[in-house]
């Protein structure tokens, strides 16, 4: 399972003064919901009715996890659990006054509702059938994890142009899971070693598109390092004025393949270099490294 961030009491904390401060209209409507959007927090078709979409990276969940969101809907008086296409749980039909507590409920059972929504790190997916498909490479389970945890844990996944997705497909056969993702990884093994092929700029809205490969190839140890550099990519190049046009597609449609290209390698060797601490696998063993090092986990 993913780790919460060490700062998920204090964001529960804001919105909870933030949501007090709606209800006082101290606050409109626009900016109380610049506020809870990423927390995963949405306003339903009923006026006043809210719903809260949880992060289940690749679909998974504990019996006693799916138990205690059941116990939560029913505490708060939600009759309804959604399965999304992102493999999340939305709690739908609650008051916004039950939010916070939803909140500290999910916290307790390991569960977190941040990034949910919003221009932020999405929930991270993962081919249904990983662990159990006997073409898969490997299961990439475990990477998404990892992936998410560090990605949830740092500031500027929640202040993109545009909503970021990220995917994991066990083999070639599920390129078209991957490839149409903001970042799609697809396992390979490459002389022994376990990695991954990189996707980058898929899209599934309007006008659908397939990623571009932005690496043949990568150590399964440098996911991280890749995810990285195509989140400061888009942080830095991305549309943030029209958001129709945000999505990092739209940075390959603007600066062309090769620009692109160039500069994700460019982000990608300073991520390699400058991250203190990044999660690495070898052979499918989690390690954690700081400054090149390695660290028990």
């Amino acid at each position: 399972m993913y780790e919460l961030p060490k700062t998920l009491v204090q964001d529960i904390d804001n919105l909870g003064l933030l949501t007090d401060k709606f209800r006082k209209g101290e606050i409109g409507a626009t900016e109380f919901k610049v506020g809870r959007v990423p927390m995963g927090i949405y306003e339903q078709r009923k006026d006043g009715t809210y719903m809260v979409r949880i992060r289940t990276t690749g679909g998974v969940i504990t019996p006693h996890q799916l138990s205690g969101i059941i116990d939560i809907a029913k505490k708060h008086g939600s009759g309804l659990l959604h399965i999304t296409t992102r493999q999340e749980i939305q709690i739908q039909n609650i008051k916004i006054d039950d939010t916070g507590s939803i909140l500290n409920d999910l916290k307790k059972i390991g569960l977190s509702s941040k990034g949910g929504g919003g221009n932020t790190v999405r929930n991270i997916i993962v081919a249904e059938d990983s662990g159990i498909s006997e073409k898969e490479v490997f299961d990439p389970t475990p990477h998404s994890m990892a992936l998410t945890t560090k990605l949830i844990a740092e500031p500027d996944s929640f202040t993109l142009p545009r909503k970021l997705k990220i995917a994991f497909s066990g083999n070639e056969d599920n390129t078209d899971y991957a490839a149409i993702n903001d970042i799609g990884f697809i396992a390979q093994i490459q002389d022994g070693a376990r990695g991954f092929k990189i996707y980058v700029g898929g899209s599934v809205a309007s006008k659908p598109t397939i990623g571009w490969v932005l690496a043949d190839f990568i150590p399964e140890g440098d996911i991280y390092a890749a995810a990285e550099a195509v989140k400061r990519l888009f942080s830095d190049y991305g549309n943030r004025k029209n958001k129709h046009k945000a999505r990092i597609r739209h940075i390959f449609y603007r600066l062309g393949a090769e620009e692109v290209h160039r500069l994700f390698d460019k982000y990608f060797a300073e991520a390699k270099l400058s991250t203190p601490e990044y999660i690495h696998f070898e052979n499918g063993i989690k390690h954690s490294y700081k400054f090149g090092r390695a660290l028990p986990v």
